[in-house]
């Protein structure tokens, strides 16, 4: 196998690992939530933020949101959102999550197309929405504008440092506005 052959092997690993992973990992997060376990939210947003950064590192590496991460987050965003929705027996947290995940999500399609930011940026983003919204409802599309202001006051402060004003990954403005977005939601 030549150095190329393996290259190609390594990128076209399936995600079904980080599937399964998302898979279990929201599952018993929403039985805590099905349960009514006392500090759900705090747990759960725990884990969020843990795969949130994991996520993160990797935009920071690479410069890249695979599907492979983005995809299992929103599938434990979606299994929170109908936990929760259950648990609660308010069919509008699911209603509220998904469409706060969406209006999400095409804003940052739209600016993805001005070439702002990248189409993994728009996922990754739509999935924290997705998460985001089960305890801030549609407080939650106000991460758009956080995030951008976080990666904006990274920017100048690279330029200001001389670094240059060339590009950078977005990633972690957005974990970190979905974390205070989703904190605030817990909160109030």
């Amino acid at each position: 196998m030549t150095v190329t052959e393996e290259v190609t092997v390594a990128h076209s690993r399936s995600p079904f690992r980080e599937y399964v992973g998302a898979t279990i990992g929201g599952t018993l997060l929403a039985v805590l939530a099905l349960a009514g376990v006392p500090g759900y939210p705090w747990i759960a947003l725990g884990g969020f933020t843990a795969a949130g950064a994991a996520i993160a590192v990797v935009d920071v590496r690479t410069r890249r949101l695979p599907n492979r991460h983005t995809g299992p987050y929103a599938l434990a965003g979606a299994l929170q959102a109908a936990a929760v929705s259950i648990a609660t027996a308010d069919l509008w947290i699911l209603v509220v999550a998904v469409a706060a995940a969406a209006t999400v999500f095409l804003a940052y399609a739209l600016m993805g197309m001005a070439g702002w930011f990248g189409f993994g940026d728009a996922k990754f983003a739509g999935a924290v929405a997705l998460f985001a919204s089960v305890f801030a409802g549609w407080f939650a599309i106000y991460l758009v504008p956080l995030a951008v202001l976080l990666s904006a006051g990274e920017r100048l402060a690279r330029i200001a440092e001389g670094r240059g004003r060339t590009a950078h990954a977005h990633g972690p403005a957005i974990a970190a506005a979905a974390l205070i977005v989703t904190a605030a939601g817990i909160l109030t």
